[in-house]
């Protein structure tokens, strides 16, 4: 009975809340409340009033071999006054940063000085003000930029990798790097110690098909890159073993002498992609007897020098790696 009796008491008393706000009185009272707010704020935007802009700041048209050495301010406080509905559609806009272009004004002073006059001039066209509104103050007034000149070195690219290949497939062609050198800027001291630059780890497993990678450059503390990411190209494909014979080539014999050996030629086996099986130079794979390592060899017998010329050749060896020899004068 008790909690009916409360229940009631509830109901009752919300009941007696609608009907007061919905009152004819009330509901009069808040029309003309909302009335008299709507005119002050349609009166407040007819005055004159101040307030505050940020406006951020972009610096564009840097060049590569120049270095900002201060800190220029990244942001202007603008003070501005006009109709507070001016004002308004100020605040409501969208800023993009302020975009101050030093491409055309680096000399030998070492520093640039935007003036207030400059400085107001790019506000200006840069926030479209309204006619009757008034700049009251631009804090910074004006900005320094500080600079100095770099020197620039090109070096060579390394590209660093570990690179797996798949069962039965190589390397047919060497890495392409694309571009293979960079131009470096930085200070005298620091580009002098530098003799390539390094690409950041790759690290590749069980590759079995061409890839093109893009590879970013490691960075050197106090320089700055042309680029900071390569092309890099890797030729993958399968390989077959080959297997030929190459005459052995004297080096460095006087005129009067000639080396005979015994045999006279090598067998050379290799690993070769299917693109080049059939490509093979007489050059490509040089077998050498050196008469400077046998003047003095109290031996008949010289262990042989294999020269690989290419880079599609790979798991070269020859038999016999060693051969007799004879010296005979002409």
């Amino acid at each position: 009975m008790a909690e009916k009796n409360g229940n009631r008491l509830h109901i009752f008393k919300i009941e007696k809340l609608k009907s007061f706000f919905l009152s004819k009185d009330i509901l009069s009272f808040l029309l003309f409340l909302v009335m008299s707010g709507s005119f002050w704020f349609v009166n407040s935007l007819g005055k004159d009033r101040e307030t505050t802009i940020s406006i951020p700041i972009r610096y564009v048209g840097i060049p590569q071999n120049i270095a900002i050495t201060n800190s220029p301010p990244t942001k202007i406080s603008l003070s501005v006054k006009d109709q507070g509905l001016h004002l308004l559609s100020y605040s409501h806009t969208q800023l993009t940063p302020l975009a101050i272009d030093l491409s055309r004004v680096f000399y030998q002073k070492g520093e640039i000085l935007i003036t207030s006059d400059q400085l107001n001039g790019r506000i200006k066209r840069y926030m479209k003000l309204q006619p009757t509104t008034s700049i009251l103050e631009v804090q910074p007034d004006s900005i320094l930029v500080q600079y100095e000149k770099l020197s620039m070195k090109t070096l060579p690219i390394v590209f660093v990798s570990k690179i797996e290949l798949a069962h039965q497939y190589i390397l047919s062609d060497k890495i392409l790097l694309e571009p293979s050198t960079v131009t470096v800027f930085g200070p005298k001291r620091a580009l002098d110690k530098l003799k390539s630059i390094r690409t950041e780890l790759k690290e590749l497993k069980n590759l079995s098909d061409t890839s093109i990678l893009i590879c970013r450059l490691k960075p050197e503390r106090s320089v700055r890159y042309s680029t900071k990411e390569i092309k890099v190209s890797i030729f993958v494909e399968l390989f077959t073993e080959k297997k030929i014979q190459i005459p052995i080539t004297e080096i460095n014999c006087p005129n009067h002498l000639s080396i005979r050996t015994f045999p006279a030629v090598v067998n050379a086996t290799y690993s070769v992609g299917l693109s080049h099986f059939n490509s093979y130079k007489i050059n490509d794979i040089q077998v050498l007897l050196d008469y400077n390592d046998i003047k003095n060899n109290k031996t008949s017998k010289i262990k042989l020098k294999v020269i690989n010329n290419t880079t599609h050749i790979s798991s070269l060896r020859i038999s016999p790696q060693e051969v007799e020899f004879i010296l005979e004068e002409k």
